[in-house]
């Protein structure tokens, strides 16, 4: 039962996406607190109530694929009802918990998640294959959590950049996956770019997207005013190892198993340069 609760709340992917807010606190503050944990886990329980709904309303579409058949709720093991009260039960707990922290403010952020995720989002992957552009909103809302439990605004230079960074880097990330589990989305039911756009072209589109992830990442790291040439000189060594693994979506002998290497390695560079800015602005308090 609790393999199964991990497995429906997403957990291991909702705590990586709640990391985001914790390092988004570090670079505003460039302190470690317990209101940056508290925001940490406040957005650690609505990620996990938010995908455990998801779950809920794709269990029948999830038993088509290989892939997610054997999700609890799609394979029988829970019910659709047990799940609805995870999600409930999770959902309200991480509104009490930002509503502390950052009042109503918090709570209209977090309904947002819940209504562009829930009831924009899953059902528009049914419809179109680009339904992730605008889902890659979702992915600013976790470094704003940070940011604003930190007592900085979101109109700040610094935000906005880490904001496009999150931003576009969910575009590709996702392509990736489309391209290493196309013939389980088609199964499913789900429209994908692959479809839309053919093997080679969302190949190269997806590489356009990873160029501009970079140069995301480069305009943030200019505007964090780094303090370290360390950080400057790992950012740059991470940009151009994120580059060289690019490349080979270009190659014309490209397989699409090595989606699965590009994948790890773009999110490990695209990652790192983060948690260098974080360390470098936690140092940068302390000198």
């Amino acid at each position: 039962m609790i393999k199964d609760f991990f497995i429906v709340t997403k957990f291991v992917l909702s705590f990586a996406v709640s990391l985001s807010a914790l390092f988004a606190y570090i670079m505003a503050k460039g302190e470690i607190g317990l209101d940056m944990l508290l925001a940490t886990l406040a957005v650690l329980l609505v990620a996990m109530g938010v995908s455990t709904l998801n779950q809920v309303q794709e269990y029948k579409s999830d038993a088509k694929m290989d892939r997610t058949k054997h999700r609890p709720i799609a394979s029988g093991r829970m019910s659709p009802q047990t799940g609805i009260i995870i999600s409930i039960v999770l959902i309200l707990l991480s509104f009490v918990l930002i509503y502390s922290l950052l009042g109503l403010t918090g709570i209209n952020f977090f309904a947002f998640a819940f209504l562009w995720y829930n009831l924009m989002y899953t059902p528009l992957k049914k419809r179109s294959a680009l339904a992730v552009v605008p889902g890659a909103v979702l992915g600013v809302i976790p470094p704003a959590i940070g940011w604003l439990v930190a007592g900085h605004t979101l109109f700040e230079i610094e935000f906005i950049a880490i904001a496009v960074y999150y931003f576009v880097w969910q575009v590709p990330h996702f392509w990736l996956l489309v391209m290493l589990f196309h013939g389980d989305y088609k199964d499913g039911g789900y429209p994908t770019a692959m479809r839309l756009f053919g093997e080679g072209t969302l190949q190269r589109l997806t590489f356009v997207w990873l160029m501009i992830t970079i140069q995301a990442g480069v305009f943030m790291v200019y505007t964090f005013q780094v303090y370290s040439y360390i950080t400057v000189a790992l950012s740059i060594a991470l940009g151009i190892w994120a580059f060289m693994t690019s490349l080979q979506l270009l190659r014309q002998e490209f397989q699409l198993k090595t989606a699965r290497s590009i994948f790890w390695k773009i999110n490990a560079a695209f990652l790192g340069i983060i948690i260098l800015l974080s360390i470098d602005e936690y140092i940068k308090h302390h000198i």
